[in-house]
C-alpha cells in the first residue's frame, strides 16, 4: 500500500512540475473553433471516445478486433474524403476501423517500415496517407489498397545536425474537397514542432515530398515520445492562419502520458490533462 501511495505522490509531483513549467502556454494558444470528440487508440488495442476538454472520461470504449495475430497498432486518423477511420499496424498493414463496433478490416498487404515511432495522417488535398517515422522515412500510402503510392526523400533539416526523430504528422484543413493544406510534425528528440515543406502562401513553394523540415518552436515540455497528433479546423478565406486550427497531441513526459494542445504559430504546448492509459494514436472525430 505504501508503494502505491508513493507512486501516486511521485506522479502528482512530476505533473505539478510540468504544469508549472507551462503556465500560460495553454491560454496563449490561438482560439480555434471547438473541435469534435477525440478518438484515442490505447496500447492494448482499445478505441476510446472523449470530450477533448474532459479527456479523463471515456464516452465509449471498443476493443479492436480483426487484426492479424500479434499486430500492434501505431497510428490513427480520419479520412476527410469519406469520414472513415483508419489505422496502421507496426507490421505496416493498413486497416479501416468501424468505430461503432471496433471491427478492423485490412485494406491490403503490409508494407515494410524501418522506424518504430510512426506519424500517420491523411493529406486532404490528394486523399493519400502521409507516413513518417523516427528512422526518417517519408512515404505516401493509397488508402484503398494500403500500398505505397510514393517513396519520398527522407526527412532532414536544411542546416544539418542530428538526424530528425519525427514521430507524428498532422495536416491542416482536413475537410473533404480541400484545395490547400500544411503539414506539421513533432520531433521527439528536439521537443519541437516542425513544418514539413512550406506553408500555404510561402515562397519558395517546398513540397513535403522533399522531406525538408523547418523548426517552428520548442514545445517546452522536454518530451521523450509522441504517441499521437492531429489537427482540426478549416481554412478561412484569405491567407493561411495557424489560429484557424486546433492541434492536440499525446506525449510522454517524465514517465507520464499527457494530452496537450499545441500552438501552431509558436510550437508552444500546454497540458490539457494526464491520461490513465498508454496511447498509440489520436484523431479528431468528424
Amino acid at each position: 500500500m505504501r508503494k502505491t501511495t508513493g507512486l501516486l505522490v511521485t506522479g502528482a509531483t512530476v505533473l505539478a512540475t510540468v504544469l508549472a513549467g507551462t503556465t500560460g502556454t495553454a491560454a496563449a494558444a490561438p482560439a480555434a473553433a471547438r473541435s469534435g470528440d477525440l478518438l484515442l487508440l490505447t496500447n492494448d488495442g482499445v478505441l476510446t471516445r472523449h470530450d477533448p476538454d474532459l479527456p479523463l472520461l471515456a464516452k465509449q470504449r471498443k476493443r479492436i478486433t480483426g487484426l492479424a495475430r500479434g499486430e500492434r497498432l501505431v497510428g490513427l486518423d480520419t479520412r476527410p474524403a469519406t469520414g472513415a477511420l483508419y489505422t496502421l499496424s507496426e507490421a505496416g498493414r493498413l486497416y479501416r476501423i468501424n468505430p461503432a463496433t471496433g471491427a478492423a478490416t485490412a485494406t491490403g498487404a503490409p508494407i515494410s517500415l524501418r522506424g518504430k515511432a510512426v506519424g500517420f495522417d491523411f493529406n486532404p488535398a490528394v486523399d493519400r496517407i502521409r507516413v513518417v517515422t523516427d528512422a526518417g522515412e517519408n512515404l505516401r500510402l493509397h488508402p484503398d489498397t494500403g500500398a505505397i503510392a510514393g517513396t519520398d526523400t527522407p526527412l532532414s533539416y536544411p542546416a544539418g545536425g542530428p538526424a530528425p526523430k519525427v514521430a507524428a504528422a498532422g495536416y491542416t484543413n482536413s475537410v473533404a474537397g480541400a484545395t490547400s493544406t500544411a503539414l506539421y510534425g513533432l520531433d521527439s528528440a528536439r521537443d519541437t514542432l516542425v513544418k514539413q515543406g512550406s506553408l500555404p502562401g510561402e515562397t519558395p513553394v517546398v513540397s513535403p515530398n522533399t522531406g525538408q523540415l523547418t523548426a517552428i518552436g520548442r514545445l517546452g515540455l522536454n518530451i521523450s515520445a509522441v504517441n499521437g497528433f492531429d489537427i482540426s479546423g478549416k481554412a478561412s478565406a484569405g491567407p493561411f492562419r495557424p489560429q484557424d486550427y486546433r492541434a492536440a497531441a499525446v506525449v510522454r513526459v517524465h514517465g507520464l502520458t499527457l494530452l496537450v494542445r499545441i500552438n501552431l504559430a509558436t510550437g508552444r504546448a500546454g497540458v490539457i490533462s494526464p491520461l490513465l492509459s498508454s496511447v498509440t494514436g489520436l484523431t479528431f472525430a468528424p
